[in-house]
């Protein structure tokens, strides 16, 4: 069998058998490191955007969107593009900041045979909070600790992803605003996700 001709590195000058698996140390110097992340790396990378925007201070063209929002209290995205006179694109960032903060609640509506946002305000309340008594010993401590928030206990959180169309969304997710709108008038919140499951699997 006839031995491999061995590759020369045109940056080092290097003789390889293998010059793909070569990492020439020149070539970073002259053309920068590859980039070699993961899909985790890059989706570690994505969260820590979105936490920036979640703790960043509004701007400017999005507190005149929150200001709108508030004083109609209930809208729909077209509407509120022809009282804000912004473009459908920055509009959609906008809501999506204001979601992510938690100042504005919205629920996908079919509306004469299309699918629209429907935005509405999120009031300011006086909150009481209540010493609760923790037995970290129990398992589901940060389940009831968290307020029995679904993502915790979500089965579809590998398919949970911004992209998608479907429910399986955080920007849109029914049960992540089906919490919000319980929470927020100080009820408990409880979901059976296998009876979810069970469902989903008949449609």
């Amino acid at each position: 069998m006839a031995k491999k001709k061995k590759e020369t590195c045109p940056y080092c000058g290097k003789s390889f058998a293998y010059l793909s698996r070569h990492k020439c140390k020149i070539k970073e110097r002259i053309e920068g490191p590859t980039d070699e992340k993961s899909e985790v790396e890059r989706r570690i990378e994505r969260i820590e955007e979105k936490k920036k925007e979640f703790n960043r201070a509004l701007r400017k063209n999005e507190k005149v969107v929150l200001n709108i929002i508030n004083r109609e209290k209930v809208l729909y995205f077209n509407d509120l593009r022809k009282l804000s006179d912004a473009e459908s694109n920055e509009l959609e960032e906008i809501l999506d900041i204001l979601f992510l903060q938690s100042k504005i609640n919205i629920k996908r509506e079919l509306v004469e045979a299309s699918w629209t946002k429907r935005i509405n305000s999120i009031e300011e309340l006086d909150v009481k909070v209540k010493a609760v008594k923790i037995d970290k010993d129990q398992k589901e401590f940060v389940w009831n600790m968290f307020s029995r928030q679904p993502c915790f206990i979500c089965p579809f959180r590998g398919k949970c992803n911004d992209t998608n169309m479907d429910q399986f969304n955080p920007l849109q997710c029914p049960w992540l605003t089906e919490w919000i709108d319980i929470r927020s008038n100080d009820k408990e919140y409880n979901i059976n996700f296998d009876e979810i499951k069970a469902r989903l699997r008949n449609i």
